[in-house]
């Protein structure tokens, strides 16, 4: 919800992505409502650095983290402050919540007291209710999540939408919340990277948040659109509904799974497997195994999500596992079969990159890397609403609050 009231000064911010496989990292600028991309590299994980798809080694992240950063520097005279990262988990948990608040005096202005007052409370329902998802999904009443991001995804007055309701009047305020949360102890894993880095911490944008953004300024910004981004070792789904994060969930299984199980039966190496793996004659028996397990994560997933509303037609696909073996796969799964419906037979959306309002060398993004480009989409977002006093009272109840 954009809303922004004076210029935003120019400002360099490097984003880390912390993948499974690999660190990527880019130095960006934002100048005149503009991202522009300066530098970008990566490096490839050592293996003990991270186990499924948990850090196991604190000091080897920070470690191939400090090489990527010196190499995205290097040989810039550049000063940089602030960073923005995600950082793998496979205990990432969303909670959205609606709120229907009637103001006692309808005739009155909305002041900045009282969006507090209104903000505060749409988030305390929503910790309430993230309670029962977080022991859901871990089985633990007291565990200690962070809240990490919170997002109003929609809010109107007397059925119209605005983007700062400030200045308004009327009874009905209704409002939409989705709050991300991660462990404490893994939350503690970022703010040590900060430390050690001697950077602050802008934002923690994790992929299942950013994603979508691939698709602003696009003709399916405003889609019902299925996000489907299966990585080295997790596969994340998303929903969008009308251009708004409704949802998501992962998959522990990732295209690693599947070269690891052709390795391990064929002797073959991971470039000639990756070379060889969309072939239709080709490791048959084991694609199989790795797609019956996909499809059981996948209906899973989707009615955790979904419960009973419509499964999005439209599909956006990404990470190392976007192959056409996959796709294909996806494309003819029954899901009337799982009491799964949608309005028409799933189908593949793509995008073209100049579409995208990233300024720089566009050519060096490709489906592996997807994540850290909608990291720096959202990057341009959290810092051109800085100035917007709704976002700015969400941004001060995260700083405050943690289950």
């Amino acid at each position: 919800m954009s809303f922004i009231n004076k210029l935003i000064p120019t400002k360099k911010v490097i984003i880390i992505d912390i993948g499974t496989y690999k660190v990527k990292v880019a130095l960006c600028e934002y100048k005149n409502n503009e991202i522009n991309l300066i530098s970008y590299k990566e490096k490839k994980q050592d293996s003990q650095n991270i186990i499924g798809t948990e850090i196991s080694s604190i000091e080897g992240i920070l470690n191939t983290i400090e090489d990527v950063f010196s190499n995205v520097l290097n040989n810039l005279d550049i000063s940089v402050k602030d960073i923005i990262l995600n950082i793998p988990t496979s205990t990432i948990i969303s909670s959205g919540k609606d709120i229907n608040y009637k103001r006692i005096n309808d005739k009155e202005s909305i002041d900045i007291k009282e969006l507090d007052y209104i903000v505060s409370k749409v988030e305390n329902e929503a910790l309430i209710k993230a309670k029962e998802s977080i022991f859901k999904k871990t089985g633990y009443l007291d565990v200690d999540m962070k809240l990490i991001t919170s997002s109003i995804t929609d809010i109107n007055i007397d059925g119209f939408i605005v983007s700062n309701p400030i200045g308004f009047t009327g009874k009905d305020v209704f409002i939409s919340v989705l709050n991300i949360f991660i462990p404490a102890n893994r939350y503690n894993i970022i703010t040590t990277i900060g430390n050690h880095l001697n950077k602050n911490i802008l934002s923690i944008i994790p992929l299942e948040f950013s994603l979508p953004k691939i698709l602003s300024n696009t003709d399916y910004q405003y889609d019902d659109v299925l996000f489907i981004d299966i990585g080295n070792s997790k596969t994340s789904l998303i929903v969008q509904k009308s251009g708004v994060i409704i949802g998501f969930d992962k998959i522990n299984l990732g295209i690693s799974d599947l070269i690891k199980n052709i390795k391990n039966s064929s002797g073959d190496t991971t470039i000639e497997i990756i070379k060889n793996i969309d072939k239709k004659d080709t490791y048959l028996k084991e694609k199989k195994e790795f797609l019956e397990v996909f499809e059981e994560g996948f209906i899973l997933s989707l009615k955790e999500i979904l419960k009973s509303s419509l499964v999005p037609h439209k599909v956006f696909i990404s990470g190392g596992g976007d192959n056409e073996f996959v796709r294909a796969f996806i494309k003819n799964i029954n899901l009337t079969k799982y009491t799964l419906h949608s309005l028409k037979p799933l189908d593949f959306i793509k995008i073209d990159f100049n579409e995208i309002k990233i300024n720089g060398d566009k050519s060096i993004f490709n489906k592996t890397n997807l994540g850290i480009l909608s990291m720096m989409i959202a990057t341009k977002e959290i810092i051109s609403y800085k100035n917007n006093p709704l976002i700015s009272l969400v941004k001060s109840f995260i700083e405050k609050n943690e289950l």
